[in-house]
């Protein structure tokens, strides 16, 4: 259990947090505070495509950048402990030391591929749940020494849930930004739309979608009074507010007063699970090795897949995965 200072020091920096985020919730500064919690020679956070095998946004703590190794970094990530376990779905903090010795480390090809250039022997990863294919890890490394302590694991693991909604706040801000520079010239069949709430739940502003999509999912104009439901989920203070409508759904999240309306279509029509099992099909994985990391047998993983060829009108593995990435590629 942490004590009061501790408990003080993380509500601290989720305050830091949300004043120095902007288009992306984890910059420089934000990771120079988050070093404040948990003591370590390197702090970086990383966004990777498992899938596509591509590194997205990534950031180092100031003073703390470095060159990556010539070798990828996918040709060694299966070996990375911390990488693979966090591959199942496990997201909470984790060390190294967790699943290898010190000895057993500095014998292996990726610390001397990886670690070693660093001088890194320590680590501290912690990952904010995602959808299979897409990783969000922070990383806090040390050089030789102490390892990280078990306030560290929880320092981070009572700091994720907060982490991630700092995540999906500066999403929406970069999708309220570009909804707000379409508003004048902006299509009602556009995917993404603006509103903007005075006093009182009366609408200020909505995009020409925003009024599509108030019309569709809650039978409104766009203008005068928001919907009843609209506004009584933007008064109790809840992040999202998801409608479904057949196979298109919207999920409308918020920024202040303005709102983000954003409706998606399901072209795949796959189940989560599904969804689930073909992404790990799509990064090599055979039947047996998905059924282990799912928790369930290989005729579950197979009766899954017999429903996603019928769904996708494909009949082999290759054929569903080349399908699944191309939805992918557009979301």
């Amino acid at each position: 259990m942490l004590s009061s200072r501790d408990a003080e020091r993380v509500l601290r920096f989720v305050a830091a947090a949300e004043e120095l985020g902007g288009d992306h919730a984890f910059t420089p500064e934000v990771l120079a505070e988050l070093g404040k919690l948990v003591e370590s020679d390197w702090v970086a956070y990383d966004e990777s495509d498992r899938v596509r095998r591509r590194f997205g946004y990534g950031v180092d703590r100031p003073g703390d950048e470095y060159d990556r190794p010539e070798v990828s970094y996918w040709e060694i990530a299966g070996e990375h402990p911390i990488c693979s376990q966090h591959n199942t779905g496990d997201s909470r903090a984790l060390k190294l030391s967790d699943f290898i010795t010190l000895k057993e480390l500095r014998r292996s090809e990726i610390y001397s591929i990886w670690f070693r250039p660093f001088g890194v022997e320590r680590q501290l990863n912690l990952a904010i749940p995602s959808p299979p294919w897409h990783a969000k890890t922070f990383l806090f490394s040390r050089g030789p020494g102490p390892d990280f302590t078990e306030r560290d694991r929880l320092m981070l693991d009572l700091l994720q849930p907060h982490l991630g909604r700092l995540w999906g706040a500066a999403r929406t801000r970069r999708q309220l930004r570009a909804a707000l520079e379409s508003v004048d010239g902006g299509s009602e069949q556009d995917a993404h739309g603006v509103i903007l709430l005075g006093s009182g739940g009366l609408i200020e502003l909505a995009s020409p979608a925003a009024r599509r999509l108030l019309r569709d999912y809650f039978g409104a104009t766009g203008h005068g009074e928001a919907p009843t439901e609209l506004v009584e989920w933007h008064e109790s203070g809840s992040s999202t507010l998801v409608r479904g409508r057949g196979e298109h759904r919207l999920t409308v999240s918020r920024s202040g007063t303005a709102l983000l309306l954003e409706e998606t279509r399901d072209e795949l029509g796959l189940t989560a699970r599904e969804r689930q099992v073909l992404a790990w099909v799509a990064r090599g994985k055979r039947n047996s090795e998905v059924a282990e990391i799912l928790w369930v047998t290989p005729s579950t993983v197979r009766k899954h897949l017999e429903n996603v060829y019928a769904k996708l009108g494909v009949h082999t593995r290759t054929a569903a995965v080349t399908r699944f990435l191309g939805v992918l590629e557009r979301e």
